[in-house]
């Protein structure tokens, strides 16, 4: 079943060839973008047992009720028991109640997601194809499809209103914030992004780096206060963000998030958004530059907290697809974005290889090979096994916060 994954790719690097150096607007390049788009949402659409993740919303699935009247009442219990927005409970009470199936649940999150990357490749990139590559390869499209579907919908409508609030809908990023809240409270955080308006260069970098430095020597404390007296409490959102909050790294671990999620995620963006000569287009570039900056510092200081850069994720593989493609179009720093560009490729190796000792796995085997609902195998339960013991994974000393 893997071959869907090779035509997926083979079919994208034929149209990367063929359309991705046309700058303005071609009607079959628009074509081609919304046919591999429409590719993608089928792939994990009719996906079976892909990721890690999927289990568990496939076991929730299943306590469901299959009445109309019974799901109203479970919306707030699954607000109440487990922490989950009601509109991710809605959509799965739907699928539930009228098809009885979670395969009309990951189809429509996969649709809704897919659609809205490629709506901003559009936009953000001439790159279109290379871009979907990259988006496969970095293994970002099955993380947003399979290993964070709640935040998956999220992710969809705020990345929009974001856009909007760029190009001055700024009434499409208060429409689409709280529809994304009721999808995943990590939504929250593009709050911060009307506040992204500073000026960025070199020296922001500088700054940025320090001031992550700073707050991960202080967070013990800092959290103490925090978390103990602010998020009084036990309701299960709480408690979640106290798990995600006690979460520690070493200086090592803090050196990593800084070069994973602040500093080449910075020198590709910010060479990109250098080079740019639309200037519209480089206004909007700037602005999620600096949104970046923020959420690389937290993402930095914070190991719990490494999955709010999703949010700026897309725009990151977009302008990263504009520096793969530029890259020796420019002579000016060549050195260093072909060190960043490797650092980063050696970086997504890493995450590749993570291993699993219960099953020999690796971190790829959620994805490959590909299974689908023409193939319901038991064999894809030895993912749902690994994830397991990602989850369950021992604590360490060097890992866990000593808040008093």
């Amino acid at each position: 079943m893997s071959v869907f994954y090779l035509i997926f790719i083979l079919l994208t690097a034929y149209f990367s060839y063929r359309y991705d150096r046309i700058e303005e607007y071609d009607s079959h390049k628009q074509h081609r973008l919304w046919l591999m788009c429409g590719y993608l949402v089928c792939l994990t659409g009719f996906s079976y047992g892909l990721g890690g993740d999927k289990f568990v919303y496939m076991e929730e699935f299943e306590t469901y009720p299959e009445s109309v009247e019974e799901a109203k009442d479970f919306i707030w219990i699954q607000f109440m028991l487990r922490g989950q927005m009601p509109l991710w409970t809605l959509v799965n009470a739907f699928a539930k109640v009228a098809f009885r199936s979670f395969y009309v649940v990951q189809l429509i999150q996969s649709a809704v997601i897919n659609i809205s990357v490629c709506y901003l490749v559009s936009k953000y990139t001439h790159r279109y194809f290379l871009f979907l590559l990259v988006y496969f390869f970095t293994l970002q499209y099955f993380v947003f499809n399979t290993e964070i579907m709640r935040e998956g919908f999220a992710l969809a409508f705020v990345l929009v209103g974001m856009h909007g609030w760029m190009t001055g809908k700024k009434w499409l990023y208060f429409v689409t914030l709280p529809i994304g809240l009721l999808f995943h409270v990590s939504a929250a955080v593009v709050l911060l992004f009307p506040f992204a308006f500073f000026r960025v260069s070199w020296k922001t970098l500088v700054i940025a780096f320090c001031i992550a430095f700073g707050i991960w020597l202080l967070s013990d404390r800092i959290l103490g206060g925090v978390m103990l007296s602010v998020l009084g409490g036990m309701g299960e959102l709480v408690k979640k963000v106290l798990v995600y909050s006690l979460q520690a790294s070493t200086i090592f671990g803090f050196l990593r998030s800084a070069i994973t999620y602040l500093i080449f995620p910075f020198i590709i963006m910010y060479t990109v958004m250098q080079n740019e000569t639309d200037s519209v287009r480089r206004k909007c570039m700037e602005h999620v530059l600096a949104f970046m900056v923020m959420l690389g510092i937290v993402a930095s200081a914070f190991a719990g907290f490494t999955r709010v850069f999703n949010y700026v994720r897309v725009f990151y593989l977009a302008m990263m697809t504009e520096f793969i493609y530029t890259m020796f179009r420019y002579k000016k720093h060549l050195i260093v974005r072909l060190f960043t560009l490797m650092g980063t490729v050696f970086l997504i190796i890493l995450q590749y290889m993570v291993t699993y000792k219960s099953t020999r796995t690796h971190y790829y085997d959620y994805f490959y090979p590909y299974t689908c609902i023409l193939d319901e195998t038991k064999d894809v339960y030895i993912r749902e096994v690994a994830h397991q013991e990602a989850v369950m994974a021992e604590e360490k000393d060097n890992n866990v916060r000593n808040i008093e």
